[in-house]
C-alpha cells in the first residue's frame, strides 16, 4: 500500500528519526545509536546512523549532520519524540529553521510534563537548559491516523496544524505510527540489538 499522495504533493519523500537500544547511564551506558531514514513512498532510499551520548546534549547537532547529507527536497522531518538516549534532546525548532521544512515531534502517549521536570531537576545540574527547550515546544495536539488504533500526539513546527495532520495521516499506512518512524525504529533495533544488562 502506498501513501495517499497527489501528483502535486510534496509528500513523496519523508524522513524519520529514532534512537536504538542503549544501556542507561546508571548501568554504564555512554552511547546510543540515532538513525535517520528517508522514504520515497513505501521505499527506504537513504539511511544515516550517528552515535549520541546517553543523557547528553549532542543529539541536535548529530541530527543536523545526518540530515545535511540527505536530499531533503522539502521532505517533512518526523521525530520520535523530543528526547533520545534518555534525556538527550533534539530541538525541532533548530531543524526546522535550518532545513525550512515541516518538522513534527510525534509521541505515542501524552507526556507527563510534571514527572519529566521532576526527573530533570533530580538528575541534571543543567536541568533549566533542558526544561527550557522541552517546555517551549508549543501546544500538543492529537490525531487518529489509523483505523481501530488510538491517537498519536504531536507538536508541529514550520507548518499549520491541518498540514501536520495531513502529513501524519498520509504516512501512517501500516499502523498509527508514521511509516518513516516505524522504519527508523526497525533499522535501529536491527542494527543495534539490545545490550545485556550484566
Amino acid at each position: 500500500m502506498h501513501p495517499r499522495v497527489s501528483r502535486n504533493s510534496t509528500l513523496a519523500s519523508c524522513i524519520g528519526i529514532e534512537d536504538g537500544p542503549f544501556l542507561p547511564k546508571r548501568l554504564g551506558g555512554s552511547k546510543a545509536p540515532l538513525v535517520a531514514v528517508q522514504l520515497n513512498g513505501p521505499h527506504l532510499v537513504k539511511a544515516r546512523v550517528a552515535s549520541i551520548s546517553v543523557d547528553g546534549l549532542d543529539a541536535t547537532n548529530s541530527a543536523l549532520r545526518m540530515l545535511s547529507s540527505l536530499p531533503l527536497r522539502d521532505s517533512p522531518i518526523l521525530l520520535a519524540g523530543a528526547t533520545f538516549a534518555g534525556f538527550n534532546i533534539i530541538n525541532p525548532r533548530v531543524l526546522q529553521r535550518r532545513f525550512r521544512t515541516p518538522t513534527i515531534v510525534v509521541i505515542g502517549s501524552r507526556p507527563n510534563n510534571r514527572a519529566v521536570k521532576r526527573a530533570l531537576v533530580r538528575h541534571f545540574p543543567d536541568w533549566r537548559k533542558r526544561w527550557r527547550i522541552l517546555s517551549a515546544l508549543g501546544p500538543l495536539y492529537q490525531v487518529r491516523t489509523f483505523r481501530n488504533e488510538g491517537p498519536i500526539f504531536y507538536e508541529a513546527f514550520g507548518c499549520e496544524d491541518n498540514e501536520a495532520r495531513r502529513i501524519l495521516k498520509e504516512w501512517s499506512y501500516v499502523s498509527r505510527t508514521p511509516e518513516p518512524l516505524r522504519v527508523a525504529g526497525l533499522v535501529a533495533r536491527g542494527l543495534f540489538p539490545a545490550q545485556p544488562l550484566d
